[in-house]
C-alpha cells in the first residue's frame, strides 16, 4: 500500500498495474452470467438497492466528500448506455457508478482476476459485475449479458484496465472497449474521476465530471464507431482531468525497467 507522497515508478502506461496483485484464474465451470430466476432477481433488488446503494454513497462521502457535476446529463437517456471512467480508486471506482442513478441499475465489466475470488463471485454478480474471460464459450455468454443488460440499465468500463491509485492524468487506451456501444447502437457518457484538495486532512476529495450523451454515428460501421467513440471519451476525460485535478496525492514518475 502506497503512502501519502509517495513516488509510484512506472515504465509502461498501458500495462503497469499497482492495484491489488490476484492471480487470474478461469471462471468457475458452468458459471452463468445471468440467471432469470424470480429468486435470485428478489435477492438482486433486496442487496443492491437496500444495502449496496446506501454503503457506497455513505463510503464515497465520507472519505472521498465526492462531488458529482452534470449528473443531469444521464436523464436525457430513456434506455440503457455505457460509462466510460478513468481507473484511479479501489472501492472508489466500484462504488461510483452505482450512485449516479437510482432508476436504472449499474454493471460494472470486471477483469479477470474476479474470476479467482471463486468464494464470493455469484455475490459479485448480484452486485453487478462482469467479468471478463479468455475461454471462447463463456466469451460469448458474456457478449451476450453485455447484450441483455445494456437495454435498459448502464454499464461501467474502465479502458485503462489497470489500477493506479489517484493519478491525475488520462493514461492512453484503445477503441476496443468501445466496441458494444458501437455494436449495439447505444450511447456513451464519460465519467472522469479528478482529485483536489480537501479543507482538512491529506486525502484528496472527488470531482466526478459527467459529460455526453455521445451517440454512435449511423454511416458508421462497427470498426469506425469504435474509433469514433473512444476518440471523444478520451479527449473529453483528458480535458477533465487537466482542468479539475489540482492536487497530486501519489507522484508518478517514468523510470525505465532494468
Amino acid at each position: 500500500m502506497h503512502k501519502y507522497k509517495d513516488t509510484i515508478y512506472y515504465s509502461d502506461l498501458l500495462n503497469d498495474d499497482f492495484g491489488s496483485a490476484i492471480e487470474q484464474n478461469p471462471l468457475p465451470k458452468h458459471y452463468k452470467y445471468y440467471s432469470e430466476n424470480l429468486i435470485n432477481h428478489l435477492i438482486d433488488f433486496i442487496l443492491y438497492r437496500i444495502f449496496v446503494r446506501p454503503i457506497a454513497l455513505l463510503y464515497n462521502k465520507i472519505k472521498f466528500h465526492q462531488k458529482f457535476v452534470n449528473k443531469k446529463l444521464l436523464k436525457k437517456v430513456k434506455g440503457g448506455y455505457f460509462i466510460y471512467s478513468n481507473h484511479t480508486a479501489f472501492a472508489g471506482d466500484a462504488f461510483t457508478p452505482n450512485i449516479l442513478e437510482f432508476k436504472r441499475k449499474n454493471y460494472i465489466v470486471v477483469g479477470r482476476e474476479t474470476a479467482s475470488l471463486t468464494s464470493i463471485i455469484y455475490l459479485l454478480r448480484t452486485l453487478g459485475a462482469i467479468p471478463l474471460s479468455n475461454n471462447m464459450s463463456d466469451m460469448k455468454q458474456y457478449f451476450n449479458c453485455i447484450k441483455k443488460r445494456s437495454k435498459n440499465s448502464s454499464i461501467t468500463i474502465y479502458p485503462e484496465a489497470h489500477i493506479w491509485p489517484y493519478y491525475t492524468d488520462i493514461r492512453p487506451f484503445n477503441s476496443n472497449a468501445f466496441k458494444y456501444p458501437a455494436k449495439f447502437n447505444k450511447p456513451i457518457f464519460t465519467l472522469t474521476n479528478c482529485y483536489q484538495k480537501k479543507k482538512f486532512g491529506k486525502r484528496p476529495r472527488i470531482i466526478s465530471i459527467i459529460n455526453g450523451p455521445y451517440y454512435p454515428k449511423k454511416e458508421f460501421n462497427v470498426k469506425e464507431n469504435s474509433i469514433f467513440l473512444r476518440n471523444i471519451a478520451y479527449q473529453n476525460m483528458k480535458y477533465a482531468a487537466t482542468h479539475y485535478s489540482t492536487y497530486e496525492y501519489y507522484k508518478y514518475e517514468y523510470k525505465e525497467k532494468n
